[in-house]
């Protein structure tokens, strides 16, 4: 369409004529009476009126300043509602025609995303990763998806990104083994009786192996302590008891202590379960 021009054809700035200096003199001549004025308590009636005559005065100036402002306001709304009634028909037309092209640019972006997850999937193939580290390739970036990026390009980050993710991989089945290998070594070494899968989930919170191996020994240790306890049923005084009973406790520690403890309830054949809430 050809260059719209809007075209003031009147316009006449709105103007408001009164008898501004009359009253400006008037009101300081009949105010100045009341300044400095001094009331004392039995004056608590006349007070009260004089503020009242001076707000009655001040409202009758602001009921005037208001409608004089309505009336200077009509020709403004009618004016912006001339305006919005044009920009409306702009709107009625640039609405669908937005509409079509906010769908022309999701297919753009969708048919971009369908080359790229072949690439994705022959990546994690190539490098064997498993579904916790192929969840992290396939988690395509909306950048990938802009005009501007390139398969080529994308196909680049996306392989260095994946030999990355398998040397990470490699590095945690390695450490996986090492911890199994260390919590066998240390069972057959004291008759203990260590889960790995609660050594090998310390992993996953960035604690270093030697870290764990420690705590491995520790755990051993005092599994070991506790088995050259005298049992409570042999200690001297200590009555036999076969009755079940239930308490209720609050425990607060880290996710590996909760663990342990978790652990040591379940091998003494306690009945136990989490109560949320």
């Amino acid at each position: 369409m050809n260059e719209l021009q809007v075209k003031t054809i009147e316009l006449v700035p709105a103007q408001v004529d009164f008898n501004f200096d009359e009253l400006s003199q008037v009101l300081d001549e009949q105010l100045a009476k009341y300044e400095g004025l001094e009331f004392f308590d039995e004056d608590a009636a006349a007070c009260k009126k004089t503020i009242t005559e001076l707000n009655k005065g001040k409202k009758a100036l602001n009921d005037y300043r208001l409608k004089t402002k309505k009336e200077l306001s009509k020709e403004i709304t009618d004016f912006e509602a001339k305006c919005k009634n044009l920009s409306n028909k702009f709107d009625d037309v640039i609405k669908p025609l937005k509409e079509q092209h906010d769908q022309f640019e999701e297919d753009r972006k969708e048919e971009k995303r369908e080359k790229i997850v072949p690439i994705v999937e022959k990546l994690i193939e190539a490098e064997g990763l498993n579904e916790k580290f192929s969840a992290q390739l396939s988690d395509i970036p909306n950048e990938y998806l802009n005009k501007s990026k390139t398969i080529k390009s994308i196909t680049t980050e996306l392989t260095e990104k994946a030999k990355h993710l398998g040397i990470s991989q490699d590095k945690e089945e390695a450490d996986k083994e090492i911890v199994k290998g260390h919590v066998e070594l240390i069972n057959a070494k004291n008759d203990t009786d260590l889960l790995d899968i609660t050594y090998m989930a310390l992993l996953d919170h960035d604690i270093s192996v030697g870290e764990i191996k420690n705590q491995i020994e520790k755990d051993a240790a005092i599994k070991i302590k506790n088995a050259t306890q005298v049992p409570l049923s042999s200690a001297p005084g200590h009555v036999e008891d076969d009755d079940i009973y239930t308490e209720t406790y609050q425990v607060e520690g880290t996710e590996y202590d909760l663990e342990m403890l978790e652990e040591y309830m379940s091998s003494n054949s306690l009945t136990w379960k989490v109560v949320e809430g």
